[in-house]
């Protein structure tokens, strides 16, 4: 159609017509189609999730996944639902957090109503907790290891008592920073990844789980605005303002198996008013795994059509037909 446009522009320039008549002809009949596509159109109630189901289907009846459209479906329909009001005309995906994890099938996806960490596991480190009620839980952005020179310095120990002084303040130095995290009433500690040191070391470890903290490491940078939206924390920086006003809330973190050895870690009963949900994908191998996502993010899509225009016209190029 864009085309057809460019070659009818060209012969209306060459018959000397001016562009700006040209440019006007063509957003009268841009309103003109809009009219008619409109009038042509069957309303659609967000209400009816059945209609917005079938849609749904349809889109993945083309997809590889399409013997799985039942479990997929239905899933994309109720994670846009979950995060609009019926009066938006838009969809930000980005409030969606699709994750995919290998092993299972496609028919084990589930739809959870908070977090999912498929890439970070809980540690177990002298016996860390691994699941938590009632978490009060805190992001940290600095690091919980000893402090490192900002130049690329060696420190040469001569004598055994000299190390253990150096392993004394070591300690005295994680241990106040354990303690202060104890202070905010921080039940589940949240550690984003450092590329300067370790975001965390063993000792830290260790004292955490002693004071029946769960650590969950290696949070990745771009994950931390999703996260903190949906448990309704706030970022720390420092640990001078881990202060308890910045922690969020959840009702439930326990990691759970999900086969063969391989964990995932869930985040449940989190904050209402924050709009927010999760996806797991799961697949017998990456290409299923890979095709699964892909066509969830295209019914995802369909769903956040309908939302913009709440109605729906026939295929098959019958649009096309009518407006030319």
């Amino acid at each position: 159609m864009a085309g057809a446009l460019l070659k009818a522009s060209q012969e209306l320039l060459q018959k000397g017509i001016h562009p700006a008549a040209i440019s006007d002809g063509f957003d009268v009949a841009l309103k003109k189609s809009k009219e008619i596509i409109e009038n042509m159109g069957t309303p659609v109630d967000l209400n009816d999730r059945d209609i917005l189901i079938q849609n749904c289907v349809t889109c993945l009846s083309s997809k590889v996944v399409s013997a799985n459209s039942d479990v997929l479906a239905p899933m994309a329909v109720d994670a846009v639902l979950k995060i609009i009001d019926h009066d938006d005309d838009n969809v930000d995906l980005r409030n969606i957090k699709v994750s995919m994890k290998l092993g299972g099938t496609v028919d084990d996806s589930e739809l959870i109503d908070g977090l999912c960490f498929t890439n970070n596991k809980v540690s177990h480190f002298a016996g860390g907790p691994q699941r938590i009620e009632n978490a009060k839980i805190g992001l940290i952005q600095f690091c919980l290891s000893a402090p490192k020179t900002d130049l690329e310095n060696n420190v040469v120990v001569h004598d055994y008592t000299a190390m253990d002084r150096i392993l004394k303040e070591e300690k005295k130095y994680i241990v106040n920073l354990v303690k202060k995290i104890v202070a905010t009433g921080c039940n589940v500690l949240l550690i984003q990844k450092s590329i300067l040191r370790d975001a965390v070391n063993e000792l830290a470890l260790h004292f955490l789980a002693k004071k029946n903290i769960m650590v969950i490491k290696d949070i990745e940078r771009d994950e931390v605005d999703f996260i903190c939206k949906t448990i309704n924390a706030i970022p720390v920086p420092h640990v001078d303002q881990f202060t308890k006003d910045k922690l969020g809330t959840a009702n439930l973190v326990e990691e759970v198996s999900a086969g063969s050895d391989k964990k995932i870690v869930k985040v449940t009963g989190c904050p209402k008013q924050n709009k927010t949900v999760s996806i797991l994908v799961r697949g017998s191998n990456q290409l299923v795994l890979e095709e699964a996502e892909r066509s969830l993010h295209d019914a995802l899509c369909v769903v956040r059509a309908i939302v913009k225009k709440r109605f729906l016209v026939p295929g098959g190029a019958a649009v096309e037909m009518e407006v030319s």
